[in-house]
């Protein structure tokens, strides 16, 4: 019964999709309608601007905070579980038709709960690769490799944890896909803007 409650739980706050919603109710357009048709951070500064962005980027990051911190605070054995579920939930949100974001976001605010030091040099360092390649995709990808590499080495996980922390991983780099296929391409969309 509280693997199921974890599951839904977590889920639907994860489900909560920041860029969705900001647009929906504040600007009266579907994000996912515009740009790279992705409801998240990178997509949202795009199409909204700024604001909206950072705000988006609070949103996400937030709920993964609010899952991984209850958890760690009344039901510790299901802490990765619940992130999981909750980044689940942002990446296929049930009333978007199950297309959201991508969970870099998420995937942050919890695991800075859990490590705070180690997953924000990760961020950080996603942050600076972004800025001097001129791609978020590329600061991502590379944050989702440094994130699992940190929690491995500085976190005491068990089998369970590892399992899911590498499925969290995969489906990071599976939500990325598209990416991963216009870098090869060269024609990614770049965030540099244009002179």
């Amino acid at each position: 019964m509280e693997v199921i409650l974890t599951f839904i739980i977590s889920y639907l706050v994860g489900s909560i999709s920041g860029s969705f919603l900001l647009g929906k109710y504040f600007l009266h357009k579907d994000v996912r309608k515009f740009g790279s048709g992705n409801a998240g951070t990178t997509n949202a500064i795009r199409v909204f601007g700024m604001k909206i962005g950072v705000l988006t980027f609070l949103i996400d990051m937030l709920k993964g905070s609010l899952v991984a911190f209850f958890l760690m605070k009344y039901n510790r054995d299901y802490l990765f579980l619940g992130i999981l579920f909750a980044i689940i939930g942002h990446d296929y949100p049930f009333y978007m038709n199950f297309k959201g974001g991508k969970g870099i976001a998420t995937t942050f605010g919890a695991f800075f709960v859990i490590n705070p030091i180690w997953t924000g040099v990760s961020f950080l360092i996603l942050l600076l690769t972004a800025k001097f390649s001129g791609y978020v995709s590329v600061g991502s990808l590379l944050f989702l490799i440094l994130n699992f590499l940190s929690q491995i080495i500085t976190t005491n996980l068990d089998k369970n944890e590892l399992i899911i922390l590498i499925i969290i991983t995969i489906l990071g780099f599976v939500r990325h896909r598209s990416n991963i296929k216009r870098l090869i391409n060269r024609n990614e969309l770049t965030n540099r803007r244009k002179k």
